[in-house]
């Protein structure tokens, strides 16, 4: 096409690339002691915090339930474990000069699991449920960006039409799954996540929630995806993902055979993986925010920045990484961290740990310690009742050590800290009723474009993640024009301008930036992690025995 940027399988010229790349992983010993056996089941560990509330990822927020959708349902392209864009359901991609106009070229003679037919009419379906309003994608549709229409122009080519440059389309569609439209329409919005139908590897056979998820291996998939190694079915007969609720018992899961991977692996049993006979130890980065605490500076006490940079004065984020997981974590230190590619150097030089700094800027914030029980009060304060304790709610899905290490180190600088342990619905609900103080917002991805997403205030609405309340032109200026430049650089440097203006602004608390760990049975092949340490592929993972 005349005046179009080419973009295939390759990924070559892609205008996005992770700074954190990890190469494919073979897991322990690429020669078979045994022959493979494809009637085994594969199964996988996960925290029970990371089980999503719906599995249909064009409405669920969170990245496990696109990674359960990954088996199911192959999207139009992928990330592979280099870091580039490739083929999966389209061949080949395109835009113009201005990228308001994309154009993917799609695979011809596949077919749904439930035999009906792949094409530009089912891409249709998929973007335009994801926009329509009733289907409540706040998170995908907010990817997927303002189409305007929706062209068909043959059964394998068709054309999205933006009413703005959107130059993060195909970051956006690496995470869509591609459902049937037959299914989705028979099942409708609430139950069709019980009844998935894709494209991909796996048939979804049950979800039992608060237990288990599993997949059964789908004979009539082609291997259209280009991360498999050869075409046809998956090699495994069955993945089942675990939920499990202790510690201890995901710790130790892979060493009692009762699992053959455990992902996210408490740090605590690290060492019993690392370098051990008959097990791999793998570790896979992720570029995103960290496990950032944002601040409703809508109201008291966070209305006042003196307040927000105590507190940033007042946390020691090595400490908290020594302390609860063993120095295993990275420290964060603003909006983005340290993997990501645009993260602004300089941030930790805004707000050292400097507890005497931190005293000093809440007594001048007008809290102070009159009765002697170790806790401020607020004197003075707007909109507070004189002798009303400086009491803050933490609000986070899980970590709880990580709020008890926080409040121990606020509690010398007169905070009461109250840790407030919820689901992910009970969260968003919080966000939405702007019934919080600091709460755990986090987002991965190597794209800067999430910078907008948190931060511009226009997406300071129900189902938007910009949820401190802050509104300044200039920011909502900045981040604003991730969406519309192309070239890296140019968007890494918009980046971290927003990020000096947030951290000027102290706006967040960053503590620490999870690596995720996976421990894995050497009975297991060819699970390879993807540039982005939270997403795996099993389309070609195979179990031997001894």
């Amino acid at each position: 096409m005349s005046g179009r940027r080419r973009l295939r399988g390759s990924g070559t010229g892609q205008p996005m690339a992770t700074l954190t790349v990890l190469t494919a992983l073979a897991v322990a010993g690429c020669g078979d002691s045994g022959s493979a056996d494809p009637a085994d089941e594969l199964i996988i560990a996960w925290p029970a915090s990371r089980e999503p509330a719906s599995l249909d990822g064009h409405i669920e927020p969170y990245q496990t339930a696109w990674l359960i959708d990954y088996m199911i349902a192959d999207p139009l392209l992928i990330i592979g474990p280099d870091g580039d864009f490739h083929p999966a359901l389209a061949t080949a991609w395109s835009s113009n000069d201005v990228a308001d106009e994309w154009t993917f070229t799609l695979q011809s003679d596949v077919v749904f699991q439930d035999g009906t037919p792949f094409g530009a009419e089912a891409v249709r379906y998929n973007v335009e449920r994801i926009l329509d309003p009733a289907t409540r994608s706040g998170e995908m549709a907010a990817h997927v960006g303002p189409v305007e229409r929706v062209e068909v122009v043959d059964d394998t080519t068709v054309t999205l039409h933006y009413a703005a440059p959107w130059v993060t389309v195909l970051d956006a569609f690496r995470r869509v799954p591609i459902w049937s439209p037959e299914a989705a329409e028979r099942w409708g919005i609430e139950q069709f996540d019980r009844h998935l139908v894709g494209a991909g590897p796996f048939l979804l056979e049950e979800w039992v929630p608060n237990d288990h998820v599993t997949v059964r291996r789908w004979d009539g998939y082609g291997g259209w995806n280009s991360i498999s190694n050869e075409p046809g079915p998956a090699r495994v007969e069955r993945v089942t993902i675990r939920f499990i609720g202790e510690e201890a018992v995901l710790g130790n899961i892979v060493r009692t055979g009762n699992a053959h991977i455990a992902m996210n692996l408490p740090t605590a049993y690290i060492d019993d993986y690392r370098n051990a006979e008959g097990f791999s130890l793998l570790t896979g980065y992720q570029a995103g925010t960290g496990l950032q605490m944002v601040m409703n500076v809508r109201r008291p006490p966070f209305n006042d920045i003196r307040v927000r940079q105590a507190l940033l004065h007042g946390t020691d984020q090595q400490a908290l990484n020594d302390l609860l997981y063993d120095g295993h974590y990275l420290t964060a230190d603003g909006p983005l961290n340290t993997v990501h590619r645009c993260y602004r150097e300089g941030s930790a030089d805004y707000y050292p740990h400097d507890p005497e700094t931190a005293k000093r800027l809440l007594g001048q914030a007008g809290y102070t310690d009159v009765d002697g029980d170790g806790i401020r009060e607020a004197y003075g304060v707007p909109g507070v009742d004189d002798g009303t304790p400086l009491r803050v709610r933490w609000t986070i899905l899980d970590r709880e050590e990580m709020g008890e290490a926080v409040q121990a180190q606020w509690r010398p600088l007169g905070i009461d800290l109250v840790i407030e342990i919820v689901p992910g619905p009970v969260q968003l609900e919080r966000v939405n009723a702007r019934d919080f103080d600091l709460i755990y917002e986090r987002q991965r991805s190597p794209d800067p474009l999430l910078m907008d997403m948190l931060w511009n205030s226009s997406h300071d609405v129900v189902g938007g993640w910009a949820w401190t309340g802050f509104v300044d032109e200039g920011l909502d200026g900045v981040v604003g024009q991730l969406r519309t430049i192309p070239e890296q650089e140019a968007r890494c440097e918009l980046a971290r301008q927003a990020q000096r203006i947030i951290m000027d602004s102290a706006l967040m608390l960053p503590t620490l930036s999870e690596p995720i760990f996976y421990a894995v049975s050497d009975h297991v092949r060819d699970f390879q992690l993807a540039s982005e340490g939270q997403f795996y592929f099993v389309h070609n993972t195979h179990l031997v025995r001894e």
